[in-house]
């Protein structure tokens, strides 16, 4: 009897001990039971721990994200990005486009003649440039032309005096005075022997000054009879019609042979040294057209012609030189200035162009053009030129097959800037 009043007893508590959690469980949703959630009320500042917390919210928002189903004013993930990239654009209507003559199309390679861009320097014409120098020790007495000054042929630029030039001149006398007597008194008279001697000394006497600088006309100049006022002094013309570019003496100086005091040259015709690599040799001709720009001129386009290309590569900068001609009647290019030369090349070259109203320059000053990402929306992209021909624009940074204006860019960058960059440009 005592032992089934025992098994009576243990039956109920292992009922009980199972029935536990099923009333704790059931008596909150948050797993609490009824003592423990009459703690919380009656405990302020009591939480949730924090996986049983966010769990929830994070399948909820994940649930939204999924079904895009967003509260109101509250933005989806990745949208700063893609206001970013809208940020620079702008959009226009059909109506718009047609009314301002936007015309769009897709960008495709087209062949032009191949052209390398390289640096050159303004030269002086040495074909067309004279060095004034005296040909014997000389002192310069007199300066007659500046520096900066037009001469013709002939012109007196300075007066040099020369104990050398004077015995020369005395020489000059007495044979051309010896040589008069003979011929007056008759070669057949006089023996052939004196006749040969005065003919030759009259003969070395001209030489000489003419080694030494004289002209026919001075020498012709000089008395026959008597002494010179000025023995020893003489005078140094001008060879060419030009420009005086240099005049580097000074009055009362010694001035030795070779040693220049006058440098002229043809004002209008001028030389443009550029360096090219020498696997573009092969690219380049003789007689070849060039255009020369600099920024001190005002961008001023010059037009030159190729004389010659260097047949030996410069030690030092790996190159080979290119000597152009280029006619300057305004006298625009000086010598020493560095220029901007354009090869016009003997092939050609596949290249992206576009016309020049269609590259414009942005705030920031890169070159833009502007491309269109969807039916009516526009966004500049920047690029890099490569170079320029009279109508086109070659440029690198846009693939080729992308739409872009052709016609319009300006009204598109004017509705840009009136936009403000906003977000939403209508």
């Amino acid at each position: 009897m005592k032992n089934g009043k025992n098994l009576v007893i243990s039956v109920c508590v292992a009922g009980l001990v199972i029935a536990t959690p099923v009333f704790a469980f059931g008596a909150d949703t948050h797993g609490h039971g009824p003592e423990e959630t009459k703690a919380q009320q009656e405990t302020p500042g009591h939480s949730e721990s924090p996986k049983n917390a966010w769990e929830p919210e994070r399948e909820s928002h994940s649930k939204k994200e999924a079904d895009g189903d967003h509260a109101e004013g509250e933005k989806p993930h990745g949208s700063a990005g893609r206001e970013e990239k809208e940020e620079k654009g702008i959009s226009l209507s059909e109506v718009q486009r047609r009314e301002a003559g936007v015309i769009v199309r897709p960008l495709r390679p087209i062949q032009l003649p191949s052209l390398l861009k390289v640096p050159g320097e303004v030269r002086l014409n040495q074909y067309k440039t004279r060095i004034v120098t005296p040909r014997i020790t000389a002192m310069a007495l007199k300066r007659e032309a500046i520096m900066g000054q037009q001469v013709r042929s002939g012109d007196v630029l300075a007066t040099l005096f020369s104990v050398e030039m004077a015995q020369a001149q005395g020489e000059y006398i007495v044979a051309s005075t010896e040589w008069k007597r003979v011929r007056d008194i008759g070669e057949k008279i006089v023996s052939e022997k004196r006749a040969i001697e005065a003919r030759v000394n009259l003969q070395q006497a001209r030489a000489r000054l003419i080694a030494y600088g004289l002209t026919k006309d001075q020498i012709a100049a000089l008395p026959s009879q008597g002494s010179l006022e000025t023995p020893g002094q003489f005078d140094i013309l001008a060879d060419q019609d030009g420009l005086i570019v240099v005049d580097d003496f000074l009055v009362g100086q010694v001035i030795e042979p070779g040693t220049p005091m006058y440098k002229l040259t043809d004002p209008d015709s001028r030389w443009i040294e550029a360096r090219i690599n020498p696997s573009e040799a092969r690219l380049v001709d003789v007689g070849g057209q060039v255009s020369i720009e600099t920024s001190s001129t005002g961008a001023q386009v010059y037009e030159g012609r190729i004389l010659q290309i260097g047949q030996q590569v410069d030690e030092r900068t790996r190159t080979l030189g290119v000597r152009i001609e280029v006619i300057d009647p305004q006298r625009q290019l000086r010598p020493g200035q560095f220029v901007r030369v354009s090869l016009n090349g003997s092939g050609h070259e596949s290249v992206l162009a576009l016309p020049k109203k269609a590259v414009l320059r942005g705030p920031d000053g890169d070159w833009t053009v502007f491309q269109q990402v969807s039916a009516e929306r526009f966004v500049p992209v920047e690029i890099r030129v490569v170079r320029e021909t009279s109508e086109l624009v070659v440029f690198e940074g846009i693939p080729a097959g992308v739409k872009v204006v052709t016609d319009g860019a300006f009204f598109v960058q004017s509705e840009l800037a009136k936009s403000g960059f906003s977000v939403h440009n209508h």
